[in-house]
């Protein structure tokens, strides 16, 4: 009994020692705080503010209470005897970029040894983006993220990190996703992301060995955190292009052809008083054309003011005994070319339980389904770019009704054109693609010892994919007007299984951290795929319907790979630093000779602010030094490359046809990675507490032993096999800069980022140059140059009379059928002749320069973001304009060639009249005069030739956003904890001199030898965007 009295009364003698404390969390600018934490130090006893941002707890009257937000500097408050305390709380602007996430671990930015850019919080949080590619552009020095397509709805951006290291290989980086590898990153969901580390030098990449060469990009998708929230994000808005072309008005289209058929008719000898019937009927001028008022603008046809919306929804929450985040969510994105969409649905669950103090396990798993119709408006995904319905309604003249031209065909009289409806195209034009995407994984954690982690995880994850495509015969520009159609269906499995171990201890001045990996995977990859033409019942789309089945396929792959790495990092005092890694791989890609490779790397630190000498130097906050040397690997080939391959063969013996099978490909069992050494060196400054950062990286890469296909003597039955021969040079700098100009209640801060990469092709073994040739279009890659450069005539003026002699032959090498105001063309070989033996690289598409500029203000509750993105230099080869530079020979063409050389009649054809619609002319106030440069359009121009380069350099208003968040005493009487609405405008202006819809394309898409070419690529999207993030 007197044990029991004697604890009540200790019980009651240490109530009687605390007391009721209250309180109130603000920031600088006066804001109160919601879900700050309150500890009383040194003890368990907390709680967090409330909506008002107050609190209340029992604490002694000297104690010390520790007040913590993220975000914000932590603050410690010495009560005193004080019983209600107001505590400030100062941002940190280093609080969410301390850790940098690196592979299969993380490390204090400060200190880091390897060069790894971080994409902020706010440039996937504060904006609406609807891939998470766009999240990349102009964010990150050395990261070039380009919209190969244009604007088509949907499509991930290409994403290059210092360059290309590959000639044949893929040139993309490795995704790592919540510490699984993956191919890309086009299922994510924006607003799942916690964050986004670039790993860009091997002494980074190693780690991921024969995977790492391009590369890596690290993402974390988010996790429970504090109490229980519910946010609701959604915005809504519209989409217009960004830029039109410049072609002939209807009133223009008039007058060029009435002067076209008025000079032909003249050289054939014709007369400018001969009645319309004694002309042929392709020089005839129709009576109708001088008074028609009504006609089609075709771009505006096919384009319309397009909605986009989005709708996601996340719970979060962690305690004692774990954390869970569930989101799910729904996208909607319209095309700005009719009929053609994105529709996205996504959900991921991510949950993790403390079974234990010491053991751990969690399970993140995603689902997304997206659905993608083009309706063949980029560059004719099933044919050539003239194809594209885009192609059409910029050569169909605007003469041409929107009822013309449909599934009942029929043109208006003698215009000749056989070019399809676009509008009708784009409609009955199936060009779907269906996306359906799981990733699953579990994982377990156990703390072995003190520092000493062990750490499993399996993941699983499927792609799925299926794409349609058919075209109605009276839509199609070419294949006899067949109807023709394609179905394919694919998927791929994969799962991996990783293990490790680390171990992180401190020996007074001494920081030392271990890591031990394994990894093994195996990837299996299905299609079946079949093609058909001649429908006679063209409502009915299945291919069993077709009357000529065409092909009919099907491709099972395997691929696996087995790992070991490890990862050694010291540090003495956190001043001198040393980083070394490793990973051995085994790849079933390669011949028994050469499936494992070993990739190591080294890197070293040293933090010069930490020597005795710098300490009268106090507002210098970082200044570190960084060398590192390391090797990555590229396996990105076909998993069956180094093997001699049959296929099926048919051969004739006297009258009959026999099949069989016969080898395909040479073996090379000798086959290996493609390996890239990296040279890094790095600078960090930071002064006045953080408050200016300057980065900069000096890299040199080298990819040896690069995938190439070997030319043979054809006597070998064979044209050429794979081997490793040749290597590639990257080399350049990156700088990033930031700046908080302005701290306080009105914040201002400003983020600068420029790179620049210089691609040179060292070796090629037994030859020093190839061709690629699609398209009409050609392009080089020869030692001594960079990849992939443009392959084409150079031109010098145009043909004028002094270049030909009184019997008009040409004094000068020209192409036959040259006359005067043609191109005129360099022989560059001097042979008296102007052939492809003239073609010489000029250009690639490779910029000098690519540059971001992010300035972000703050006032009160209001938030303001601007971002500019651009580069410098490069070229991009306009393709389309071969045939929009014909000037409108009954199809439209550029405005450019009302201004075009005009011939002198008199000497060319012995008569003095005028062919010029003059009245016409006057009347609609249209100048047919030569500009002084223009060639005349008409015989032998749509030549490759560089007039179709040009400059890719440009400047992009590429965001501006503008939100407001309602105050916190405004929600204090809602359910409600935050709120915050926001317009944002994406594409506003793009400045360039470039005349198609915009510089940064690319027809071709991920091909490392045939890059910067349009052909009637999808036009970008300017965008405007209304949204709302509430948080309950």
């Amino acid at each position: 009994m007197s044990c029991v009295l004697l604890f009540l009364l200790l019980g009651t003698l240490q109530a009687m020692a605390q007391q009721k404390i209250t309180g109130v969390v603000k920031d600088v600018s006066g804001e109160t705080i919601a879900g700050a934490n309150v500890m009383v130090k040194g003890t368990t006893t907390g709680t967090m503010t409330d909506l008002d941002g107050q609190f209340t707890l029992d604490a002694s009257p000297n104690a010390v209470l520790q007040v913590s937000f993220i975000g914000y500097v932590s603050e410690d408050v010495k009560l005193g005897g004080k019983t209600s305390v107001i505590v400030i709380l100062s941002e940190d602007t280093q609080a969410l970029d301390e850790v940098v996430v690196v592979g299969y671990g993380s490390v204090k930015r400060q200190n880091l040894t390897s060069s790894v850019s971080k994409i902020t919080d706010e440039a996937v949080k504060d904006r609406a983006i609807t891939t998470l590619g766009e999240a990349f552009q102009g964010q990150l020095a050395g990261v070039r993220s380009s919209a190969s397509g244009g604007g088509v709805p949907g499509e991930e951006l290409v994403i290059r990190i210092r360059g290309m290291n590959t000639i044949n290989g893929d040139s993309s980086p490795l995704y790592v996703i919540d510490g699984v590898p993956r191919d890309n990153m086009s299922d994510l969901n924006p607003t799942d992301i916690a964050s986004i580390q670039i790993l860009k030098d091997a002494s980074a990449t190693s780690i991921y060995g024969s995977r790492g060469a391009n590369g890596v990009v690290l993402i974390e998708t988010k996790q429970g955190q504090g109490k229980p929230t519910i946010t609701f994000d959604a915005y809504y808005g519209v989409s217009t292009p960004e830029k039109k072309l410049d072609v002939m008005s209807g009133e223009e289209w008039v007058a060029w052809n009435m002067f076209r058929r008025n000079l032909n008719h003249l050289r054939a000898g014709g007369s400018m008083s001969d009645p319309m019937s004694a002309r042929s009927a392709g020089n005839q001028i129709p009576s109708s054309w001088a008074s028609t008022t009504e006609f089609t603008d075709w771009q505006d046809a096919v384009m319309h003011t397009a909605p986009i919306q989005s709708y996601q929804a996340s719970a979060s929450a962690k305690g004692d005994i774990g954390s869970i985040y569930f989101s799910a969510g729904y996208m909607n994105q319209e095309g700005i070319v009719k009929y053609s969409y994105y529709e996205r649905l996504n959900a991921r669950l991510n949950a993790m339980m403390n079974i234990t103090k010491k053991l751990r396990t969690g399970v993140n798993v995603s689902i997304s389904h997206s659905d993608r119709d083009g309706a063949d408006s980029n560059g004719g995904s099933n044919g050539k770019g003239k194809e594209s319905s885009l192609h059409h309604a910029l050569m169909l003249t605007p003469l041409m009704k929107l009822t013309e031209g449909t599934r009942d065909w029929g043109f208006p009289e003698n215009i000749g054109t056989t070019y399809p409806n676009p509008v009708e195209q784009l409609k009955y034009t199936t060009d779907n693609t269906k996306f359906m995407r799981v990733a699953a994984s579990v994982w377990g954690e156990y703390d072995i010892l003190d520092g000493l982690t062990f750490k499993t995880q399996y993941s699983y994850n499927y792609d799925g994919k299926t794409y349609e495509f058919f075209q109605p015969g009276n839509v199609t520009y070419s294949n006899g007007n067949v109807t023709r159609g394609n179905s394919n269906s694919s998927n791929t499995r994969n799962w991996v299984f990783q293990n490790t171990l680390s171990y992180d201890k401190s020996f007074k001045d001494h920081n030392l951290s271990v890591l031990l990996g394994q990894s093994a995977e195996e990837k299996n990859y299905y299609i079946i795929s079949a093609a058909a033409s001649g429908w006679p019942y063209e409502s009915i789309e299945t291919l069993n319907v077709a009357t000529t089945p065409t092909t009919a396929t099907t491709q099972r792959t395997a691929y696996t790979t087995a790992s070991f790495f490890g990862r050694a990092s010291y540090d003495y005092k956190e001043k001198y630093l040393l980083t070394v890694s490793a990973r051995y791989d085994g790849s079933s890609r390669f011949g028994s000779n050469k499936k494992w490779g070993v990739f190591p790397s080294f890197s070293a630190g040293w933090k010069i602010n930490e020597e005795s000498f710098m300490e009268s130097l106090d507002w210098i906050s970082l200044l570190k030094l960084r060398a590192a040397w390391g090797m990555s690997g590229n396996d990105r080939i076909g998993d069956y490359t180094y093997m001699a391959l049959l296929g099926s063969y048919n051969t004739s013996w006297g009258d009959k046809v026999s099949s069989g099978v016969a080898p395909s490909r040479i073996a090379n069992e000798d086959l290996q990675w493609e390996s890239t050494k990296t040279l890094d060196f790095g600078l960090d400054f930071s002064a006045l507490k953080n408050r200016i950062q300057f980065n900069f990286d000096y890299y040199i890469n080298t990819t040896d032993n690069l995938l190439f296909s070997v030319p043979i003597p054809y006597t070998t039955g064979f044209s050429s096999y794979t081997a490793n021969v040749g290597s590639i040079r990257n080399k350049g700098w990156e700088l990033d800069i930031t700046s908080h100009n302005i701290v306080g209640k009105f914040d201002w801060s400003t983020s600068l980022n420029f790179s620049r990469n210089r691609n040179e092709v060292l070796d090629m073994g037994e030859i020093d140059q190839f061709t690629s040739t699609s398209w009409d279009a050609q392009f080089i890659t020869k030692v001594g140059g960079p990849v992939s450069q443009f392959y084409c005539y150079r031109t010098d003026g145009i043909l004028l009379p002094s270049d030909f002699d009184a019997n008009g032959k040409a004094l000068v090498p020209i192409l036959a059928g040259q006359e005067v105001g043609n191109v005129k063309y360099v022989d560059q070989d001097k042979d008296g002749q102007i052939t492809s033996a003239d073609y010489v690289p000029y250009g690639n598409n490779l910029p000098d320069v690519v540059f971001g500029l992010t300035n972000r203000f703050s006032w009160n509750n209001f938030d303001l973001s601007i971002l500019l993105q651009g580069q410098i230099g490069g070229d991009v080869l306009f393709l389309g304009s071969r045939q929009y530079d014909n000037g409108g020979a009954n199809v439209n063409g550029l405005r450019r060639w009302l201004r075009s050389y005009k011939p002198d009649y008199l000497a060319l054809y012995g008569s003095n009249e005028n062919p010029m619609p003059v009245d016409y002319l006057s009347q609609h106030g249209i100048d047919l005069s030569w500009d002084g440069e223009t060639p005349n359009p008409v015989g032998k121009n749509d030549n490759n030739d560089d007039r179709r380069i040009y400059d890719a350099t440009y400047l992009r208003i590429k965001n501006i956003t503008f939100g407001y968040t309602i105050p916190k005493q405004v929600l204090k009487n809602t359910i409600l904890s935050n709120l915050r609405c926001y317009v944002s405008l994406d594409n506003l202006k793009t400045f360039d001199s470039y005349p198609g819809y915009t510089p940064e394309t690319n027809s071709f898409g991920n091909a490392t030898t045939m890059m910067g070419l349009d052909y009637s690529t999808y036009p970008l999207s300017k965008r405007v965007i209304f949204g709302v993030s509430v948080v309950f």
